[in-house]
């Protein structure tokens, strides 16, 4: 198995960060500070979700990962037959757990790598 990463979708990240940035910036204006602290976390998730990807896949192993970069989960790989993808589902086969979810939140041509790895392996 290739590594491979799997990012955030492009256009939800930038948008949190427009949103995030305009919600900070009317809030500094308005001088409502609990909506400055809401845009400030708010386009720093954005920035983290288009630098860190949501999965990395290595030959050992799937690490799911939060936008800070931490992992929260991993799933050991013999193979790469240990993965299988039903629709937007990604799963792992030896535990029969669904990894992740990969529809409107992962970006698209991620997506379709995995997939082209996964079926051309089988």
């Amino acid at each position: 198995m290739q590594p491979l990463s799997i990012h955030y979708n492009r256009v939800m990240a930038i948008a949190f960060v427009i949103i995030g940035a305009l919600l900070l910036l009317v809030s500094l204006l308005s001088q409502q500070w609990i909506s400055v602290v809401a845009g400030a976390v708010l386009t720093v998730l954005g920035v983290l979700m288009t630098i860190n990807p949501m999965i990395r896949i290595e030959p050992h192993e799937v690490q799911m990962r939060n936008p800070v970069g931490m992992t929260l989960k991993r799933y050991p790989l013999s193979s790469p037959a240990d993965l299988a993808m039903e629709g937007a589902k990604l799963r792992h086969l030896p535990t029969g757990k669904r990894i992740a979810m990969l529809s409107f939140g992962a970006h698209r041509p991620d997506v379709e790598a995995l997939r082209a790895q996964i079926q051309g392996r089988r």
